[in-house]
């Protein structure tokens, strides 16, 4: 039987898969626990320089090992207790009637849209890591792999057969779910916990309060909040029905979804409509409370036998057809703005910095513009490969687009930093190549213990978000 209750056992294995990514809260856990940590470390360390200096006798050594582990394991049990004690009060806050979740709320402004992260409280962050837990593990839900969708839609592509394609998205999908559905779903549901169910109607409340929907009839409250963890599994289960329904549609093939982004191949009947292909999918989708964006950059419908030439802009690709073959996929517009406005807001970035901190800044700018245009090997938070080879795979070595991103690097350093001012840098930074990180796959070591990054943000953001690893401080401003 799973265990899903919000216990100090299961309080205890968060905490220890979350420490071992790396997202380790610091201001989570009491004085003495840090003392202890440190005082742990500490002595470790001082064992293994005594170890390495081979002055002392093997009799002494076998002496001190014993006296050094019984030590160990004396800290060991005071700071298990400490951490326990800590863990225990958020156990009880968080199964208390007074417990809720408590939104903030603001723009992000790359996409538009309004994201409320929960508050940065223990029992907060605890409760929200075993409800998501407990909704992946009851219901087996879980987002569409990116890569996999793309490389499998470029083999549709390059196989000859006759297929009609329809590229579209849901329009305001979290915004749009209709949580009287989301929530017959989970009350149906007899595997997830009472204390769950409870959890997700107080989270629901909290959504309602700060969007202004507490006195709308349960049927028009809609939407779940972006931001929080456990948003990306609600969603999903709310979809599975409408997935299913789509794949069985008459002469469905293949059928996609990455979040809100839909992707369809049928087998051509010569007696449909394109727009019957379409409205069939609209109906589905309507059914739950949603909408297709249908404008024309998002919905695109093809029929291959009629189309000779023609691209499908899907997840961060352009995927190509000539004369009726595939030629090749390069990156969409978005993707490629993406990077040139990351290296725009790597250099500004550096030029505030340098104000106040010039040698830490130089560094920060170097190894911000070695990630982007290289491959990194990430073990916390996350685990994976990534970079402008490992996020970009399906286009090919000789792909224009890498020139043009190499070609607007230089033209950008040449701009915020010109040679006249900045002669070392400049050539520094023009010497690094999208395209040669791609071809040969170069790496650059984010994890290396040497790269101690620093956090050079305003005191305000170091307050509100502590970053605790090198890759969290690279990438902190693009986010």
């Amino acid at each position: 039987m799973l265990n899903q209750s919000f216990s100090l056992e299961n309080f205890n294995k968060i905490f220890e898969i979350e420490n071992r990514k790396g997202n380790f809260e610091k201001e989570y856990y009491s004085d003495k626990f840090h003392i202890l940590s440190n005082e742990l470390k500490r002595q470790r360390k001082d064992i293994k320089t005594y170890k390495s200096t081979g002055d002392i006798e093997k009799d002494d050594e076998h002496l001190l090992k014993l006296y050094e582990e019984k030590k160990e394991i004396e800290i060991e049990d005071s700071k298990k207790n400490e951490l326990e004690i800590s863990l225990q009060e958020y156990v009880e806050n968080v199964n208390s009637k007074e417990f809720k979740f408590v939104f903030s709320k603001f723009l992000h402004e790359a996409s538009g849209k309004y994201v409320y992260p929960i508050g940065k409280d223990a029992s907060s962050y605890f409760a929200m890591k075993q409800l998501q837990f407990n909704i992946n593990r009851t219901f087996k839900v879980k987002q569409g792999n990116r890569y996999l969708i793309s490389k499998q839609l470029q083999s549709l592509l390059k196989d000859d057969y006759p297929k009609i394609l329809l590229r579209t998205d849901i329009r305001g999908f979290y915004e749009s779910v209709l949580q009287e559905k989301l929530l017959s779903i989970i009350n149906n549901n007899q595997l997830l916990s009472p204390k769950s169910k409870t959890l997700i109607k107080s989270l629901l409340y909290s959504y309602n309060e700060i969007t202004g929907q507490l006195g709308l009839p349960k049927e028009e409250k809609r939407g779940i909040p972006r931001g929080a963890g456990i948003s990306a599994y609600l969603a999903e289960l709310f979809m599975r029905e409408v997935d299913n329904k789509i794949k069985r549609i008459n002469n469905v093939c293949y059928y996609a979804r990455y979040v809100d982004d839909i992707v369809i191949v049928y087998v051509p009947n010569w007696e449909i409509s394109e727009a019957d292909y379409l409205d069939k999918v609209k109906k589905i989708v309507e059914q739950y409370g949603l909408a297709l964006n249908e404008s024309p950059d998002k919905t695109k419908i093809i029929d291959t036998r009629k189309n000779d030439l023609f691209e499908i802009v899907f997840l961060g690709y352009i995927f190509k057809i000539e004369n009726k073959k595939y030629v090749k996929t390069s990156l969409s517009e978005n993707k490629k703005n993406k990077y040139v406005r990351r290296i725009e807001k790597t250099i500004d970035t550096f030029l505030f910095q340098k104000e106040f901190s010039q040698n830490e800044a130089s560094k920060l700018l170097i190894h911000r513009m070695n990630y982007l245009t290289k491959n990194t090997r990430l073990h916390k938070p996350k685990k994976g490969l990534v970079g402008i080879y490992y996020s970009n795979s399906l286009i090919e070595n000789d792909c224009s687009d890498l020139d043009f991103l190499d070609s607007e690097l230089a033209r950008i350093v040449d701009e915020k930093l010109p040679i006249a001012s900045y002669p070392k840098l400049n050539l520094k930074l023009k010497s690094y190549s999208f395209k040669d990180g791609f071809v040969n796959k170069s790496f650059f070591n984010i994890n290396s213990k040497k790269k101690n990054i620093a956090d050079l943000r305003p005191a305000p953001l170091k307050e509100l978000k502590k970053l605790d690893n090198n890759f969290e401080r690279v990438i902190s401003i693009w986010k």
